[in-house]
This record gives C-alpha cells, structure tokens and sequence, in this order.
C-alpha cells in the first residue's frame, strides 16, 4: 500500500495541485473570500481526489498482467469520476455528478498530447496507425461540450446518440499488441484495502466541494468540469506516461480511448438519474 502511494506522488503532482489552489484563489479574490480558508477548502479537495487516486493506481498495479489491460486501464482509471457521480446521484445533484465524466471527456485528450510530450512518445504514436482511436477520443470530446449547448428538452436524445456511437465505438477498438508480463509490485491482498479507501474518501468527497464552493465563489458544477475531472484525468496521464515509455502505444491510445467511452456511459447514467 505504501508502496502505491509513494509511487503514485511526484513533482508533476505538485504542479497539478498548484493550478488547482490557484484556480480556487482567483475565484476567492475576485468574490472576497479568505484566501486562508480557500486554500484549506481546496487542500480538502485536493487530498480526498488524490487518496482516490492512489487507490485506483494501487489497484491498476495489481491488475497489471491482465489480458486487455489498455480497456481495463480505461475502466479502472475512471474510478474517480464514478465516484463522483454516485456522490452526486446520492446528494440529489445528478448533473453535478455528470459534470466531472463529461469534463474528463475533454481532459484527457490534453493528458494524452501531455503524456506523448513528456514521454517523448509524440512520434511513435503519430507513426502508429491510431486514426481511429483519435477519432474517437475527439468525438467524445466534442459530444462532452454538445451537452453543455443544447437545451434540456434535447438531453435524451443526446443520450440515445451519445450511447449508440460510443458503443459502436468500443466494439471496434483496436485490438492491443501483446508484450511480456511483469509481476506486480504491490500484493494482491492490497485490492480489498484500496477499493475501502476508495469508498471512504468518496464519503468525503460532496462535504469538501460544498465547503470549497462556499469560500471561494466557484460555482459548484465548474468544480466538478475543471477541478475535478482534471485531478480525476491524472490518473490516465500517469498511466499513458508510463505506457508511452515503455512503448506501449497502443494500450495508451486504447486507455484514452475507453476511458472517454466509460466517461460518456457515466454521464449517460446521471442525466438519466437527472431526467427521470
């Protein structure tokens, strides 16, 4: 477990926890909130979405070997966003809950041309034969952003045609190429633990946005696109980073790529919950 965590936390943690107490801060300025509180409120968010994180990391380590790990990545790294809407479903604010998925939609596209920068992977995965994948990242993108024009009359049919193509989409996902196995670093006995932690901290989690939102202005569904989908995103830019160098490219396109698929499913589930 300690193990996860200590290799779950790096100086680029720190940079995306930065961007987040100042995106609190610039809010809580301009409303004249206190700076003090704001950045305790935003350090509650903060810990509770990075305990989530390292759940989830703990668990995918774990899962590591498995047979079409770039899908299951895609599943296991929306941990946090699932997390988030069932609070949301939970608290009665369904759309809340949907807002976080839909924004990862749009954020992971930028973790991924972050994770090929960083990684130096830009040219092997432009090289790689990924047009489709790329489709599909840039069609949920774009189908997270759609929701946010149309009016509330056209939310089911968003969701007919959002769940029509995705599904299309994730059936026809590129097949994975097939490398050596490493055995994982963290014992298995280690899931049970880590999905209790990632539960726990879930618990927390619409106390914190309440209080961040509060003290600092933002309004609450701004929190759950940017704030939350981003620091629920770092765990596919974590995952893709460590793909890319070891050259695994297509499971990173294929972690982006099901992972948007899985954002889009999740949202699908709270507008339902919203609608009906």
């Amino acid at each position: 477990m300690f193990y996860g965590a200590r290799k779950w936390i790096d100086v680029l943690d720190v940079y995306i926890w930065a961007g987040v107490l100042l995106f609190f801060l610039s809010f809580s300025l301009k409303s004249g909130g206190s700076p003090g509180v704001t950045v305790l409120a935003s350090l509650c968010v903060i810990l509770i979405m990075s305990v989530i994180g390292v759940a989830i990391e703990i668990i995918i380590e774990i899962l590591r070997n498995v047979r079409g790990l770039g899908a299951i990545l895609g599943f296991l790294t929306n941990g946090p966003e699932l997390i988030v809407l069932v609070v949301g479903i939970m608290t009665g604010d369904a759309l809340f809950g949907t807002s976080t998925p839909l924004g990862s939609s749009v954020i992971n596209p930028v973790m991924l041309v972050l994770a090929m920068l960083l990684s130096g992977g830009a040219i092997k995965l432009l090289q790689t034969k990924l047009t489709y994948g790329l489709l599909c990242i840039a069609f949920t993108a774009a189908l997270s952003l759609i929701f946010y024009i149309v009016p509330e009359n056209f939310y089911l049919g968003w969701m007919v045609i959002a769940f029509l193509t995705t599904s299309l989409f994730f059936f026809l996902r590129p097949k994975e190429e097939r490398r050596g196995e490493r055995s994982s670093d963290v014992a298995s006995w280690a899931i049970v633990p880590a999905v209790i932690l990632l539960f726990l901290a879930g618990s927390f989690l619409d106390l914190a946005v309440d209080f961040a939102r509060e003290v600092s202005g933002v309004p609450k569904n701004l929190i759950g696109f940017l704030v939350l989908a981003t620091l629920s995103s770092w765990p596919e830019f974590k995952s893709c980073l460590v793909l890319l160098r070891d050259n695994r490219v297509k499971v990173a396109g294929n972690n982006i790529l099901v992972s948007n698929i899985t954002n889009i499913w999740l949202a699908i589930i709270g507008i339902s919950f919203y609608l009906f």
